[in-house]
């Protein structure tokens, strides 16, 4: 799978794309995440770098914004969103406490995925959230989840 994620430059939005990222560990998508953010900011990623993705993460909650309705740009499958963490009022055994609230939203190419498929993913990605470290103790590097 090739990871698509957009970066906010001083030239617009861009999306470089990160190459068989799903056969990456953590540690190695930090590093292209890092490397493609700085030449996609610097001015100097080149266009295939911009193209191919198949899935697309997008963090508009870094700009303060808490939802999307995102659009897929053909030949990607979906695209994740992820608004601003903030505490807000919740419900926790009856009572109302402060807790850090994100909203995600996934839009998905239903001719391409099914929508419980979908479903279950994004309940991992919200528990890869809640919990980080549970996640990331399942992985073993190089690991490439099915």
């Amino acid at each position: 799978m090739n990871l698509g994620f957009a970066a906010d430059t001083p030239r617009g939005l861009l999306v470089p794309v990160i190459r068989r990222a799903d056969r990456s560990s953590v540690r190695e998508l930090d590093a292209e995440l890092g490397r493609l953010s700085a030449a996609a900011r610097d001015g100097v990623l080149p266009p295939a770098d911009l193209t191919g993705s198949t899935f697309t993460v997008n963090n508009y909650g870094s700009l303060g914004v808490d939802g999307s309705a995102a659009i897929i740009n053909h030949p990607e499958v979906a695209i994740l969103g992820i608004g601003r963490v903030i505490e807000r009022p919740w419900v926790v055994d009856g009572a109302v406490v402060a807790r850090r609230i994100v909203q995600l939203s996934l839009v998905f190419d239903h001719r391409v995925t099914d929508g419980g498929v979908a479903a279950r993913f994004l309940r991992e990605i919200a528990d890869a959230i809640e919990s980080p470290i549970a996640f990331l103790a399942d992985e073993a590097p190089g690991t490439v989840r099915e």
